[in-house]
């Protein structure tokens, strides 16, 4: 049977997203309620890299028990598979119907191997992805699972899903789905990933997770990064990006985006989680990172 989250958990959780608990909860499984938790969940729930960089051991537990603690109690986020593994037993918690899939996401040289994880939301008897882990480029609601459907995604970027052939397949008819996007309305559309309407079992997603954050290649292993949406006044909509990568923050409005701090130094790096994204680390964690290729070494260091 799946995990599921106890009520006094799901409470919890909609705390730390800024939801009342009582009220939401009490609620029947609607697209409007799964819109919501979506919004304020990037907003509150930081995609970030920082446990394969300020741990000592540098493993990601996808346990849902694991998960909550570090998200809920701890104030983390997490890379797709920890992100959408906890989004998806809260969702099933709250009655949803939904499974887990795999994805592959392209790359400069092209489609990698199964590194990406989505769900898959059936309401009313339409299918929805919602994917809380693919970063600045990734869907911020549901998306109807309709071939050739355009939606915003952060303005001025906009998304598209499409039921197609890839030119990779050998087979001509296969079909996945593939996710989109456009930087604005004069861009080239870029694609970005596809997945598939297999459910993936959770020993599935162990099998990638230990790929994804052991591989020296990695882009986790390698980038020290956090990321977060920024909402408007009535907390509904995402109108901004709030990016740290590798030795800088950067937030993203609309056509305009700033780089608003520069690091020099670890400690640096560590006051800015914390003055952003309020996220603390442990003495023990920021030690962590010391000897790895992706820590900020000061110049003086260099010399």
């Amino acid at each position: 049977m799946p995990h599921l989250y106890s009520n006094d958990q799901l409470r919890r959780y909609f705390e730390h997203i800024g939801l009342r608990s009582d009220f939401d909860i009490a609620q029947e499984p609607s697209l409007a309620l799964l819109t919501k938790v979506q919004v304020c969940h990037m907003a509150r729930v930081p995609f970030e890299s920082l446990s394969l960089h300020y741990s000592r051991h540098r493993l990601l537990s996808l346990d849902p028990e694991d998960l909550f603690k570090k998200i809920v109690q701890n104030g983390r986020g997490g890379y797709c598979m920890e992100v959408n593994t906890f989004l998806a037993t809260v969702l099933r918690s709250l009655g949803y119907r939904l499974y887990s899939a795999g994805a592959r996401v392209k790359g400069p040289n092209g489609y990698r191997g199964w590194d990406h994880m989505v769900n898959i939301v059936t309401i009313d008897g339409e299918r929805y992805l919602v994917d809380v882990g693919f970063g600045s480029n990734g869907p911020t609601h549901p998306i109807p699972l309709r071939d050739g459907f355009e939606f915003d995604c952060v303005a001025p970027a906009r998304g598209r899903l499409q039921y197609r052939k890839l030119d990779e397949h050998t087979d001509p008819n296969q079909r996945v789905w593939l996710y989109s996007v456009q930087a604005d309305r004069n861009a080239l559309w870029k694609e970005m990933y596809h997945f598939v309407e297999t459910e993936f079992m959770p020993e599935d997603f162990e099998v990638m997770n230990l790929m994804t954050m052991t591989a020296p290649q990695s882009f986790f292993v390698q980038s020290v990064m956090c990321m977060c949406t920024i909402l408007d006044e009535p907390r509904e909509q995402p109108i901004g990006l709030l990016i740290l990568h590798r030795d800088y923050v950067k937030r993203r409005m609309g056509d305009e985006s700033q780089i608003i701090e520069r690091f020099e130094t670890e400690e640096q790096r560590i006051a800015a989680l914390k003055k952003y994204f309020g996220i603390v680390l442990s003495p023990e964690k920021q030690k962590a990172i010391r000897g790895l290729a992706s820590e900020i070494r000061s110049k003086e260091a260099h010399a």
